[in-house]
């Protein structure tokens, strides 16, 4: 279930983990804190820079554990590799560091500080950091930070970081506001709804037989000459550098996948997993929580349960009557195989060291009483290199191939910079130049499939050369203006087709308009089942009431149909409405009307809702412009890097 809601809600878990500014310190200390498996590497390894400031490999894989760690905790530890594949949780990590670099420097370029007294003040009164409403102590805190293999002064960067971002995010969106109109307009859009019936009125079937002849597409193309003019196109000589062209011409030797393999043992490296079940009692957070129960009856409703598992009840039947965690509780408790570091460190601590098998006493932690069962544990295995040397293989293969076509990337560039052809530039790294089908401006198609690149195509001016290279989806490409074919109308028969086109489409939906007009007459005498019905249509209706915004059926959603819908009065037959497959006529059968009262109750809260959202919109296009001042520049074997 949570993988396929997670598939289904691909977009938005997205916009939700890289929306907000980077989540508070309560996820932080108790479950994201990088421990020291995930520091491994070369944290000098640049992947990037953003406007000078580096991204290394031990910032990203800092980060990628977070990210990863987070998926598997809504996939409730159902999560394979694949699936972080298609979720793009490689390249959604890449880019929230990007972000928070972004905003370190425009944070910077805005004179936007953190000072100490207000680091501190932040830390010693922010909720994660407290029980019973006081401060854990900066002993406690550092304790846990020491857990997690983690130094005060990352911890504090961290919250700096945060603290600045939240800062940024203020000045830029504090003069957001929306007015009554706005306010209105959105609550209708929550709270309006309709129930209609319809019929969908298309041409008939006859209107093939109506075809235009060649007279009258002669007419209609004389009368409208400039509607079939065709644009400006531009044909370019171009090369293409392309790593995967390139593989034939690099080998992978036994030598490099036992070096590689002997370098990179971590990589392939399974760490110690256990596989556990518990039961959880809650305890309440604060004593006007709903959920949970005081401290002392929680623990003793664990101690029954324990007693219970002691006394040789079967775990899982305890579990899915009393266990309180929702999730693991309907499979018996089963949490499925977790590492260090998953799981807080009060629970960690007994999960990893308890024999295989056994129960654990209760286990108090800030959720409530665990009681821990031991189901299997996997060692850490390093695997040989027989069972790795192809996916080293692969690793190797990429990296050599993209080696080479950064390498004759660079000697084009370098040869044009000095003033030579593109055909001269080809010729020494042994690259083709292929000429361009004729290419228009804002299409873009493969393999010169780089907005970037079509747009400096129309820059150009006839045999210029582009001195720069563009990433396309089969590496880069160089490319020369070769033709300018300028922008003309055609003659009648290079269009001859489309112009009988456009005449059968416009027949067709005079039709289909004729067709709604004698619906709608008969609708009005015999009502539109029966008219339907006579005429050889379909009457259809929305199975439940529909808000604005959404599709009325199969009729789709457009402002023109939204508007008749909310204006008819109930019981009225509707006007014929274009749809994209013909007429409509349509009776309004439910209607939620706007309240006046609802509204003047609800207007604040709507209005809040509203602002939260504009704010977070313009944000966003204020971080697309910081984008723009400060280049974002990306290694380019980075993808083989980061595996």
């Amino acid at each position: 279930m949570a993988l396929a809601f997670m598939r289904r809600h691909k977009k938005w878990l997205t916009i939700f983990l890289w929306m907000t500014i980077p989540a508070m310190i309560v996820a932080f200390v108790a479950l994201y804190i990088p421990t020291e498996d995930a520091r491994a590497g070369n944290p000098g390894g640049v992947l990037a820079e953003v406007g000078g400031l580096p991204i290394t490999l031990g910032e990203y894989q800092r980060a990628y554990r977070r990210q990863r760690e987070r998926y598997e905790q809504m996939a409730q530890g159902r999560l394979d590799p694949e699936m972080l594949e298609r979720l793009g949780v490689k390249e959604q990590t890449l880019q929230s560091l990007v972000e928070e670099k972004l905003i370190a420097l425009e944070a910077h370029r805005l004179g936007l500080t953190i000072d100490d007294e207000t680091l501190a003040r932040e830390i010693a009164t922010s909720p994660a950091l407290q029980e019973n409403g006081r401060f854990l102590g900066a002993a406690e805190v550092r304790r846990r930070l020491e857990l997690r293999g983690i130094s005060e002064q990352e911890f504090q960067e961290s919250m700096r970081a945060d603290l600045l971002g939240q800062r940024l995010l203020g000045v830029v969106t504090d003069g957001v506001t929306v007015s009554p109109a706005e306010v209105e307009r959105e609550f209708r859009r929550r709270n309006e709804q309709v129930k209609v019936e319809y019929v969908l009125a298309d041409a008939p079937a006859d209107a093939a037989a109506a075809a235009p002849t060649d007279a009258e597409a002669a007419a209609r193309f004389q009368a409208k000459p400039e509607a079939y003019r065709f644009p400006e196109k531009r044909v370019v000589s171009y090369v293409l550098v392309d790593p995967q062209a390139l593989q034939s011409r690099v080998t992978v030797t036994e030598a490099d996948l036992a070096s590689y393999h002997r370098e990179h043992k971590s990589e392939f490296r399974t760490p110690e997993e256990t596989c556990a079940s518990h039961i959880l009692v809650k305890v309440k957070p604060t004593p006007e929580a709903k959920e949970g129960h005081t401290d002392e009856e929680a623990k003793k409703l664990a101690q029954a349960a324990l007693d219970q598992v002691k006394g040789s009840a079967d775990f899982a039947t305890v579990a899915r009557k009393v266990s309180e965690d929702k999730g693991s509780g309907a499979r018996g408790g089963d949490l499925s195989c977790f590492g260090r570091g998953r799981m807080v460190p009060e629970f960690d601590n007994v999960a990893f060291s308890l024999p295989v098998g056994q129960t654990s006493d209760l286990v108090k932690t800030n959720f409530g009483y665990h009681i821990i069962h031991v189901n299997s544990r996997n060692e850490e295995q390093d695997p040989p290199l027989s069972q790795v040397k192809e996916r080293i293989r692969g690793t190797l293969m990429a990296q050599k191939t993209q080696s080479l076509a950064v390498s004759q990337a660079q000697q084009v560039t370098a040869a044009l910079a000095r003033g030579r052809s593109l055909e001269e530039a080809a010729r020494e790294p042994g690259l083709t130049v292929q000429k361009s089908a004729p290419l228009a401006r804002g299409a873009v198609e493969p393999p010169l499939d780089s907005p970037a690149l079509i747009a400096r195509v129309f820059d150009l001016k006839a045999g210029e050369t582009a001195k720069e290279g563009f990433a396309v989806s089969g590496g880069s490409a160089f490319m020369a203006l070769s033709e300018i074919q300028p922008s003309r109308v055609p003659a009648l028969s290079e269009v001859q087709a489309q112009v009988k086109a456009d005449i059968t489409k416009e027949r067709a939906a005079e039709r289909a308009r004729q067709r709604a007009v004698d619906l709608r007459a008969r609708a009005e005498k015999d009502g539109l089942e029966k008219a339907a019905a006579a005429m050889g249509l379909v009457r259809k209706e929305t199975p439940t009431p529909v808000g604005r915004g959404l599709a009325l059926g199969d009729l789709g959603a457009s402002q023109a149909l939204e508007q008749v819908a909310y204006e008819l009065p109930v019981g009225t037959l509707s006007e014929p409405i274009r749809v994209g497959a013909g007429y409509a006529v349509l009776r309004v059968m439910e209607k939620k009307a706007f309240d006046p009262a609802v509204f003047d109750k609800e207007k604040d809260a709507v209005a809040a809702g509203l602002r939260e959202t504009r704010k977070q919109q313009l944000f966003r296009a204020y971080m697309t412009q910081a984008r723009q001042r400060f280049p974002v520049e990306r290694r380019a074997d980075l993808d083989q890097v980061i595996g």
